[in-house]
């Protein structure tokens, strides 16, 4: 019903990009007594492919998102039908112009919209596929927590097993080079080659078994509406 494989491949893509940018600043034969000297720029690389790391991991949550939600729509599960999580996406619009409504205008044209967006009749969806579940934390660990939530999965804890308490640290290391607060050697010199490399591969492996989660949870009907 669905395919994640896109997915699959611009996360490979991009950990890749990590990988390279590894190789290509370490010299990972090289020893003090052969003489040789790090290259002047490893600690920046280290830096970087922390970033490339947050940008695999948001763009595979928004992108999933969007996967699951254009298959709802291609269903034909009317609002009515959808599971609580996916009619969130149905009726957020409503949602949003009632809040910014008068009272007056509340109870003459707002709720009644509301009430009809939830249960418009037949197979109307009303789903948009560009809205994304956000918990205001700019992707954080309980991002991917009400994530789960909101499409009735698993715990993330337990898929993401090797790297979920790394996931809020990558996040506040990636903002705090994207947004100057610190360099990216600086964020760099807090991994060692080793340890960067591990943690590219399980960053890799972790997400590949999220998406393998959701592909097979995302391929059965009752996955979207109520059974």
């Amino acid at each position: 019903m669905i395919s994640l494989q896109p997915q699959r491949i611009d996360l490979q893509d991009r950990i890749d990009s990590a990988t390279r940018l590894i190789d290509a600043t370490h010299q990972t034969t090289a020893t003090p007594a052969a003489g040789v000297t790090a290259n002047p720029i490893s600690r920046e690389a280290r830096g970087l492919a922390i970033v490339l790391l947050f940008a695999a991991y948001e763009n595979l949550l928004r992108s999933t998102t969007r996967t699951l939600l254009e298959a709802a729509i291609r269903l034909r599960v009317g609002n009515r039908r959808l599971r609580p999580g996916l009619r969130t996406f149905a009726l957020f619009s409503s949602v949003q112009s009632v809040r910014s409504m008068s009272e007056k205008r509340l109870y003459s044209d707002g709720l009644p919209k509301l009430i009809l967006a939830a249960d418009p009749g037949g197979r109307i969806c009303t789903i948009d596929s560009d809205r994304f579940p956000t918990d205001g934390s700019f992707m954080r660990s309980s991002q991917i927590v009400l994530w789960c939530k909101v499409f009735d999965l698993p715990h993330p804890a337990s898929i993401l097993r090797r790297t979920w308490t790394a996931v809020d640290t990558i996040v506040v290391q990636r903002n705090e080079i994207a947004h100057g607060g610190q360099t990216a050697d600086l964020v760099g010199r807090n991994y060692s080659e080793a340890e960067v490399r591990q943690l590219i591969s399980d960053w890799r492996d972790d997400w590949l078994d999220f998406l393998d989660i959701v592909e097979q949870k995302g391929s059965t009907r009752d996955f979207y509406r109520i059974p």
